[in-house]
């Protein structure tokens, strides 16, 4: 299992990063703009967005090494839930991975 552990902790950094981006951004932009210019409040407080799309390609790019990696089926199903909910790819992942060893442990 601690195999299991070490190949998600890259996804757990991942998104506990994203977490921790957002809340601290909208107040560090109330108190930059203060009401002051609402153009460049719109703009900082759009950036979370592209954070979070960002993180969500990364999600899906490490998906992608570690199903070759390991090669483990299914690549564009948790591919396709990690764009939507990147925790779901990343469950999608762990649950075939543990059946893709349990499938060569019993062989």
């Amino acid at each position: 299992m601690t195999n299991l552990a070490k190949i998600l902790s890259k996804y757990i950094v991942l998104l506990i990063l994203i977490s921790l981006f957002g809340v601290p951004w909208f107040y560090l932009v109330h108190l930059l703009t203060n009401g002051v210019n609402h153009d460049l409040y719109q703009t900082l407080n759009s950036i979370p967005t592209y954070v979070d799309y960002a993180v969500r390609l990364i999600t899906i790019l490490f998906l992608i090494i570690d199903f070759k990696k390991y090669k483990i089926k299914y690549v564009a199903l948790a591919c396709i839930a990690a764009l939507f909910f990147p925790l779901l790819g990343m469950i999608i992942f762990a649950l075939l991975y543990l059946d893709n060893r349990k499938e060569k442990a019993s062989a």
